[in-house]
């Protein structure tokens, strides 16, 4: 071999760094980096972006690339047709006699040696983005062949899969380039993946390893049943171990590789004994060390050794919840998020926020100085743990999660049938003080709950429009108080000092009104005989006082003021902004009836749990598209005929529940006491919404204080947008308003990360060790989703995927599907058919609703939006919380892009 190899086009393993990624893609970065830690790397070497460079240095390929770029990411049709085109244009270019050359000369093994050639993208192997599986390997090479293989990975960073993964992320596909590694194959006896962390579960306190016979790539192209098994990292036990069939096996041959049948003896054994997992086991750690995160490992047993083929981190994991916990013990965290049915991230300064408030009105209640807010992707979550100790606040919060989101339940009385020990809470003289200030605190609100819990079924509707008029008003007050100081760090100051212990100790026993409703018709649905929820929720609807029915009626109204108006009507219809629709002769009434709903709803917004958004009172935009979507598919006055017979339904059963407590011996007494209930039932149901109502004035103050604070940072140049406010922290905001010249973190670098946190899906329940406990259901086939089912029915139609309601035009009877459903999307279930959400529990604003329209709904099902197709035929079980898919999807994947290829 020459000594002394073209450096600019290939470089050898162990002159690879951290450093390196520009020059040799994530793949052959983590290989030197693996070399220079002395772990057993098979020997190769790197053919560096400069070749790329050369070989694409082309007038042609580089504009289609700058193309792509170009090119909407959601058209994957353009996409896939301007990647086939660069493809043939790299794989008809010469490799040039110098790259050829180094090649060459870096080759060590003789005549009989084969090569394993493998893609090394600058952008793969990452923590935020692997490209598992997008780019080209080619097993088993002759020396011969290696610069062809080497040309097809170069023209392989374009393929269908991997330009459609980097538009989805947001990569430039101008800014990337392909090295490509080049490592000699091992004979291996055995091989597959090895996890640092199980990523089924998230935990990483357990690895796992798939083995097969032979090659390895098998098992990473999903070709072959391996043998899988999860092993205790700390004690190195073998919790699991199942046998695959392993029906094939592949083999190296001086050929290349040849796959063939598994003997039914091999098939029926084990691949790895456990010490041979341990060992394994062991390696890994060495290398998630080195990473310092959690590693997706390629291995081969060849001699009774391991070596390694690769190292990527593990980029399907969920971040661990930070800050750390400070003790040794076993946290768990509850998603604030799904507790709202609003999942997206939220940019720092509101992530900040929460944190504050939610932390201070806690300790403030526990007498502790304890951290209860914790995030990760951008998102809050709130540690339970503590609620878990006690045997009688378990039931408790269970329940209580329960209503927000199912399988956050499911998976906390797993974690407690599994590890309830670990949670148990120390009850010496030390903790006593501490247990007594939170008694002292909780107990005298406690007896104001039960209190105001019980006084409504005596007083009936007594007090209820007191009871809204008090709420908003304070919450006005609150909210006027906020924006009462003119200097950025009094406004800001004031949203940071969220609510005070003494507020909810006043307002919640007050709030137990909104529980009364629910509380009422559970009651009915015990006396009456043979009285069921569906029943009972039917009495329920057609109240005009609810928030929801409020506002959709409004907008029904101003649509139909629209259409009197010709002009105006048009305008909306062609997507014109509010300020341009005001301007259209003959709007006077049109603008009088909308700037009414914004005087009332003007400090909603979609999202609004994130403090960032901004209100309908700052951006009309929204409520202005819900009235273009009536526009197009209603007819005038639907809306106030909906309502119509929804109040026909309440009254059918109302009398059916009447008449059924009348019959019988007890009829005398029963029938009156159903009346007084229906009546408490029917006055207090309709409050479910009303607290948020009026908390979102102070959401809306909030967002206001914050963006003065960022519109002052913007005269002082120290910042160019006013949103870019949000995505400082709390401590920098408040230095950056004392001296504007102070530092200004990279707000770009944070606003790919929010990017970025949104393409993840996070979990609604999570602990300390990144676990994600979950329950699965096995009596379902695979065309049927699970869910909750929050409302009952059964409808069967046609899916609309919606992840916008301001943008969108439903049809009457379409099953709206979404991400999850604050009060912005209530209008839409007016015409809806049913209800589809990926979070929420059976209190949580989509599920209130539905029940109110009387909508079959599942919620809380996992990727519905991405699973099911739009237009595809479902049928929705609200009573046994399933989905069922009736159609085949449609896809726009080319045949290429079908093809699986490990990488």
């Amino acid at each position: 071999m020459t000594q002394n190899p073209q450096p600019h086009y290939v470089r050898r393993f162990d002159s690879l760094g951290a450093d390196d990624l520009g020059v040799a893609g994530g793949k052959g970065v983590n290989l030197g980096v693996l070399v220079d830690a002395g772990l057993p790397v098979p020997s190769g070497f790197v053919v560096t972006t400069a070749a790329y460079r050369t070989v694409t240095d082309d007038a042609e390929i580089r504009e289609a690339i700058k193309q792509l770029d170009s090119h909407d990411s959601r058209d994957s049709g353009a996409l896939a047709t301007t990647a086939t085109e660069i493809r043939s244009l790299i794989r008809d270019r010469p490799v040039g006699e110098p790259i050829t050359r180094a090649i060459a000369d870096a080759l060590d093994g003789d005549a009989s040696t084969t090569y394993a050639v493998r893609s090394s993208a600058t952008a793969e192997d990452l923590a935020t983005a692997s490209f598992a599986g997008q780019h080209d390997t080619h097993l088993g090479v002759t020396a011969d062949a290696i610069v062809d293989r080497v040309r097809g990975c170069m023209a392989s960073l374009f393929t269908d899969r991997a330009v459609a993964y980097r538009a989805r992320n947001g990569i430039s596909h101008t800014e990337v380039e392909m090295a490509v590694v080049v490592q000699e194959m091992v004979d291996a006896d055995a091989a597959g993946v090895l996890f640092t962390a199980d990523p089924e579960t998230g935990k990483r306190t357990v690895a796992t390893v798939d083995a097969t016979h032979g090659l390895g790539d098998t098992v990473v192209a999903g070709e072959v049943s391996a043998d899988h098994a999860r092993i205790a990292r700390e004690t190195g036990a073998v919790i699991e171990y199942e046998v695959g069939e392993k029906a094939t096996e592949l083999r190296l041959t001086q050929e290349g590789t040849t796959s063939r049948d598994t003997q039914m003896g091999r098939r029926e054994t084990r691949v790895l004994t456990d010490d041979q997992l341990r060992a394994l086991v062991d390696v890994g750690e060495r290398i998630e060390a080195l990473f310092g995160e959690p590693q997706d490992i390629e291995w081969a047993l060849a001699d009774g050794e391991f070596v390694v083929l690769q190292s990527r981190p593990i980029t399907s994991l969920v971040s661990l919840p930070v800050p750390r916990p400070d003790d040794d013990r076993l946290h768990v965290y509850l998603s604030l998020g799904h507790g709202q049915a609003m999942t997206d991230p939220m940019p720092p300064l509101a992530l900040d926020l929460w944190e504050t408030v939610y932390g201070e009105v806690m300790n403030g209640f526990t007498g502790s100085n304890r951290v209860w807010i914790t995030r990760t992707e951008g998102r809050a979550y709130m540690d339970i743990t503590p609620f878990l100790g006690f045997r009688q606040t378990r039931e408790g919060i269970v329940e209580t999660i329960a209503a927000v989101s199912r399988s956050a339940a499911e998976g906390t009385e797993q974690l407690l049938a599994e590890r309830r020990g670990e949670f148990d809470i120390d009850m010496s003289l030390a903790t006593l003080p501490a247990l007594l200030r939170t008694a002292a605190s909780v107990l005298p609100i406690l007896a104001r709950l039960f209190w105001q819990g019980i006084a409504p079924f005596v007083r009936g509707a007594a007090g209820i429009d007191e009871f809204v008029t008090e709420l908003n008003g304070w919450a006005r007050e609150q909210a006027a108080d906020i924006l009462a100081d003119d200097e950025p760090a009094e406004l800001v100051e004031n949203v940071f000092e969220g609510f005070s212990t003494e507020f909810v100790s006043e307002v919640s026993p007050k709030s137990m009104r909104v529980v009364i409703g629910p509380l009422a018709g559970t009651v009915i649905e015990w006396v009456v005989p043979d009285a069921d929820a569906t029943i009972v929720e039917a009495a329920a609807r057609g109240s005009e006082a609810e928030v929801g029915t409020r506002m959709t009626l409004a907008l029904g109204n101003i649509a139909d003021i629209a259409r009197e108006t010709p002009a105006v009507e048009q305008a909306i219809l062609d997507g014109r902004p509010y300020e341009a629709v005001c301007a259209v002769d003959g709007s006077e009434a049109f603008v009088e009836a909308f700037d009414e709903f914004i005087v009332e709803f003007g400090h909603r917004a979609v999202g609004e749990f994130d403090p960032s958004r901004p209100r309908w009172r700052d951006d009309p935009s929204a409520p202005l598209g819900i009235v273009r979507g009536n526009l197009a598919g209603e007819k005038p006055g639907a809306h106030q005929s909906r309502l119509r017979e929804r109040k026909r339904e309440a009254q059918a059963a109302i009398d059916e529940l009447q008449a059924s407590a009348k019959r019988g011996l007890l009829g005398p007494v029963r029938g009156p006491l159903v009346s007084h209930l229906l009546r408490t039932y029917r006055s207090h149901i309709h409050l479910r919404d009303e607290p948020k109502h009026a908390v979102a004035h102070l959401f809306a103050a909030w967002h206001e204080a914050i963006q003065r604070a960022g519109e002052h940072l913007v005269l002082e140049d120290a910042l160019d947008d006013p949103n870019d406010v949000w995505f400082l922290r709390r401590g920098e905001l408040f230095s950056l308003i004392e001296d504007p010249d102070s530092e200004v973190p990279d707000i770009a670098v944070r606003k790919r990360e929010h990017e970025r946190h949104g393409r993840i899906d996070i979990p609604p329940l999570i602990t300390s060790e990144g676990e994600i406990p979950r329950v699965e259901r096995t009596d379902v086939d695979e065309h049927t989703l699970v869910g909750t089912g929050v409302s009952a029915g059964v409808v069967e139609g046609v899916a609309r995927i919606v992840v916008d309601p301001a943008h969108t035009t439903l049809q009457s009877g379409e099953i709206l599907v979404c991400p999850s459903s604050d009060p912005a999307w209530t209008p839409l279930f007016a015409t809806a058919g049913g209800l589809v959400t990926e979070v929420g529990g059976r209190l949580t604003h989509g599920a209130l609703v539905a029940r109110e329209y009387g909508l079959p709904a599942v919620v809380s099902v996992a990727d519905a939006t991405e699973v099911i197709s739009d237009g595809q035929r479902i049928r929705v079980n609200g009573d046994t919380g399933t989905v069922e898919l009736l159609d085949e999807q449609t896809s726009d994947m080319t045949e290429a892009s079908k093809t699986t290829e490990s990488g």
